[in-house]
């Protein structure tokens, strides 16, 4: 009798249809991620340039873009439901407007991001920044500050060292910058910051030797800066920082060594400052920078040795500030800068013996602060100076002074919270200060004083 064989796979037979098995499965699964992938890029897209239009047809209406949202439906200065502001999905619109441009940012949960501004179709971000074919340029002596004007067009730097202001344009194609042809213009005794009005009219630096503020008129076409009939006003002892308010009606300086805050109105036509009724407000000891909300309606100090920040409310009308029911909060160990983001969602501190940054949530009714629960993150280098936010948001700056560097970190546009990108710093120069990032997103700019130059970088 015959004794038949049996037809089983061998070993090795089962082993390469395993094998087979498990390409065909990956296949399957990159190409179902990469459809996946496609899909969420294009509604992230899709959201972006529906909010856009929606935006433009508010800005043909009321002529001005929102400047105020609620859960993404504008309230000011016209409240209409009919122009909300809609994402898809698991995307999270996140939106910020002067009421002359916009900036919008849209986060998928897998963390993509799109953005775009009211001149620009949406774009992939990672925030990471490159440095530009030619990495620095020549700044003053000693540089200590740096801003970029609201149209994108101009920098300039505060030369604490060389007493003067350094004037460049900028290339908004490749973020380049060219000193003008006059490159500098003088400013009192050691200046250490420089702004620009949100109309792009008026500079103004503060002279921390001389306790002063200059005063600049400038020409948009040209970026250059002309010293005003009056050109300078008196300030507090040791004015460290300067901002000017959002709708252009007021002026503050944050003043070391008198422990005060000086108060003035503008004047929108001449840009020349005027001390309010009432010229100061105290603030804790030794403040060294100073930030306005967007809305206008909170002002924010750090105050170094007690290690603080103070918190103060302003009136639209007058200008004047005052502390908030809960005027000072604790930061990290010496703070030396403090920044609000566009959204008015967030405030953040860098605390230069922590090496850290502090973030904590804003009250968009009272302008009152929490910390977050995790409330303290590594700064990506030694000693952080000072701290800039992407206009859309999604990006957070540090400039590290003791190691050179910029700290690089990705922003939930919900919580607030930071978390370091994986390149989490990019070497800058030495003994970085001053950071800025351009109105457009595009570009990230860092004074560096010991090498006297302008790190220049592009944001992807």
């Amino acid at each position: 009798m015959k004794i038949r064989k049996s037809k089983a796979f061998t070993i090795v037979e089962l082993l390469v249809v395993i094998v087979v098995i498990g390409i065909l499965a990956s296949i399957t699964i990159v190409a179902y991620t990469g459809v996946s992938n496609r899909a969420i890029s294009a509604s992230l897209q899709a959201d972006l340039s529906n909010a856009s239009n929606s935006l433009k047809i508010y800005q043909a209406k009321y002529g001005t873009y929102p400047t105020k949202v609620n859960n993404n439906c504008p309230i000011l200065p016209v409240a209409d439901s009919g122009h909300c502001l809609k994402s898809s999905g698991n995307n999270t619109l996140s939106y910020s407007s002067d009421g002359l441009i916009f900036n919008l940012a849209n986060v998928n949960s897998n963390g993509t991001i799109y953005a775009n501004t009211d001149a620009s179709s949406p774009t992939l971000h990672s925030g990471v920044l490159v440095a530009l074919a030619t990495p620095t340029i020549a700044a003053g002596n000693s540089p200590r500050n740096i801003v970029v004007s609201p149209d994108g067009a101009s920098v300039y730097v505060a030369n604490y060292g060389s007493n003067n202001i350094s004037m460049y344009s900028r290339s908004k194609i490749t973020g380049a910058l060219t000193a003008l042809v006059t490159p500098t213009i003088n400013t009192g005794v050691g200046p250490s910051d420089v702004v620009v009005s949100p109309d792009g009219t008026s500079v103004y630096a503060t002279n921390s030797s001389d306790a002063t503020i200059s005063m600049y008129g400038r020409n948009i076409t040209t970026g250059a800066l002309t010293a005003l009939s009056t050109p300078t006003v008196v300030s507090g002892a040791s004015p460290y920082r300067v901002i000017v308010s959002p709708d252009g009606t007021s002026v503050y300086s944050v003043n070391e060594n008198s422990n005060n805050i000086s108060m003035y109105s503008r004047n929108k036509t001449t840009g020349l400052l005027s001390p309010l009724s009432t010229p100061t407000i105290s603030t804790d000891t030794d403040p060294y920078s100073i930030a306005i909300s967007l809305d206008g309606a909170s002002v924010y100090t750090v105050n170094y040795t007690p290690s603080t920040i103070s918190l103060y409310s302003r009136n639209t009308t007058t200008g004047l500030l005052a502390p908030q029911a809960i005027p000072t909060m604790a930061t990290g160990t010496y703070p030396y800068s403090v920044i609000v983001s566009l959204d008015g969602k967030s405030v953040y501190t860098t605390n230069t013996n922590d090496d850290a940054l502090t973030m904590y949530a804003r009250s968009p009714t009272d302008g009152s602060l929490t910390a977050l629960a995790s409330p303290t993150i590594y700064a990506g280098g030694l000693d952080p100076d000072n701290i800039t936010i992407s206009p859309d948001g999604t990006s957070v700056y540090a400039s590290n002074r003791n190691s050179g560097t910029v700290g690089m970190f990705n922003r939930n546009v919900s919580s607030g919270a930071l978390t370091a990108l994986s390149m989490q710093s990019i070497v800058a120069g030495t003994t970085s200060k001053g950071i800025t990032v351009s109105p457009d997103g595009s570009s990230v700019y860092v004074v560096n004083m010991g090498s006297n130059n302008i790190s220049m970088y592009s944001r992807t």
